[in-house]
């Protein structure tokens, strides 16, 4: 892996503190954990300032520091001399191959290639002979498994210790990276098992405190969402990919090539049903509060009723539909729902390959980056959401009767009276009982554990409804006015 390559060349563990010039590595792929297992302290320099205020006392005290510094950034002599200095660029780390060719690759992982560069003995290589490099032995099958084994490592140790929403995001982004890896490398291998159980466990007995989380980066829960975007921008739009998992926004923000996002997460609403956590989204409110919960129906009017209440008035917003809805002129706040991912979704049985290919499709397309692209230059903030994610399942067989209070496209969630017997089910399925605080009241609400849904038993489909991590932690992404515009 990239970051236990750079800290071994670049002489760490042998110093107190290390100067770490960036050349645009760190954008590529991270590599700062790999000094912090090691007990290093890792410092983003800033300015001279800012850094002798917060850290030239301890620099000075020996404490262990890994500096990363921008490869145009002004170290001063006094405190440069005090570090190992290492350059961190692709030509020191991998001088036997061309570096021009290595930085013209498109979609190069660098994990990739430290690991098949520290396996092989690399000859000097020219372009031609790097370009086949990278095709014989970086982009291959046997790398890809050498890569998510590690990450799996790095997973298990995340899920261990995530305690609180932050980690459980860290959680969610490692693992779809992996499961993006293992389905484009034809890998059949599934993480849901690693992470779903100690997951379930959070939500079952965390998820009604998450309200009194607050985060800059993100709103935590995605019925925040509407004020968090109100009190961060005067004028902004709101895409909600319904459906989209972190395993398709992976590969959806491939097409995001020259459009600069801030990349963070959120919780959607439990159980993940659309109405539910959409109408949530749109209006701020919990679903208990809901005019319409079980229908989308009221979609509209809720968002509305919500702009409204800023004192918004009707033709300064838009609910739309669509990639190539038109933002009305003068707008300052836009829904756009895109249903892409959620059909795709219901759509799917050939599992989390299939589902790769669907998303690729669309990534191929460029809609999503065309919108985030034109509503930028109309001078919007732009949001990228979703209400819940999906999951691979196998059916179990379906459920009919017993006090079944409403019936939804999501086959991994039972609502039922509060007289029902459903004994039977919760043996059956292995049904879970949700938190209900934030739910419609005098119902008893189940889920399906994990990867089983009410499908034709042993049908293969993909899914939400549930608690997985994969439904339940979502993007959310952000582009500002006029980001694209260079």
């Amino acid at each position: 892996m990239l970051g236990e390559y750079l800290f071994n060349e670049s002489s760490a563990m042998y110093c107190t503190s290390v100067l770490l010039v960036d050349h645009g590595v760190e954008s590529r792929a991270e590599y700062a954990y790999a000094f912090e297992r090691r007990g290093f302290t890792v410092v983003r320099w800033e300015d001279d300032l800012a850094f002798r205020i917060g850290w030239e006392d301890a620099l000075k005290a020996g404490e262990k520091l890994a500096v990363i510094a921008s490869d145009d950034a002004y170290v001063p002599y006094d405190l440069a001399q005090l570090m190992q200095r290492y350059d961190v660029s692709l030509g020191g780390l991998f001088p036997k191959l061309d570096t021009a060719t290595l930085r013209a690759a498109d979609g190069l992982d660098l994990d990739f290639l430290a690991v098949a560069y520290e396996r092989d003995y690399v000859y000097p290589s020219d372009a031609k002979a790097t370009r086949a490099y990278l095709e014989t032995r970086v982009n291959v099958q046997e790398t890809a498994e050498r890569v998510c084994d590690e990450l799996e490592g790095e997973l298990v140790r995340l899920t261990s210790v995530a305690a609180g929403y932050r980690g459980w995001i860290a959680v969610a982004q490692l693992k779809a990276r992996i499961d993006v890896t293992r389905a484009r490398y034809g890998i059949e291998r599934s993480t849901n098992e690693l992470t779903d159980g100690a997951f379930r466990d959070f939500v079952v007995s965390k998820f009604g405190q998450l309200t009194m989380e607050y985060a800059e980066e993100t709103p935590v829960l995605v019925s925040s969402a509407m004020e968090y975007m109100r009190t961060r921008s005067d004028r902004f739009a709101i895409v909600v990919m319904d459906g989209m998992s972190e395993f398709d926004w992976r590969v959806l923000r491939e097409s995001f090539a020259g459009i600069p996002y801030e990349e963070s997460a959120a919780f959607a609403m439990v159980p993940t049903v659309t109405s539910l956590s959409r109408q949530s989204l749109l209006s701020g409110k919990y679903p208990r509060d809901l005019a319409s919960p079980w229908t989308t129906d009221k979609e509209k009017s809720e968002f509305v009723g919500r702009v409204r209440s800023w004192g918004i008035g009707d033709e300064r917003m838009a609910y739309l539909r669509g990639y190539d809805a038109e933002l009305p002129y003068g707008c300052e706040c836009a829904a756009f729902v895109i249903l892409d991912v959620d059909e795709r979704v219901h759509g799917q049985y050939g599992g989390r390959a299939g589902m790769l290919k669907d998303i690729e499709l669309l990534r191929d397309s460029g809609k999503l980056a065309g919108l985030v692209r034109r509503l930028s230059a109309a001078g919007m903030d732009v949001y990228i959401s979703a209400d819940h994610g999906n999951t691979p399942c196998v059916g179990r067989g379906r459920v009919t009767g017993t006090g079944v209070e409403t019936e939804t496209k999501s086959r991994r969630m039972l609502v039922v009276n509060d007289l029902a017997d459903v004994s039977d089910k919760q043996e059956k399925y292995g049904l879970v009982q949700c938190p209900s605080g934030f739910l419609p009241q005098g119902l008893r609400y189940y889920v399906c554990p994990s990867g089983v849904s009410f499908d034709n038993p042993g049908e293969n489909v993909m899914s939400h409804g549930g608690m997985s991590i994969d439904e339940v932690v979502v993007p959310f992404i952000t582009v500002r006015a006029g980001a694209c515009n260079g």
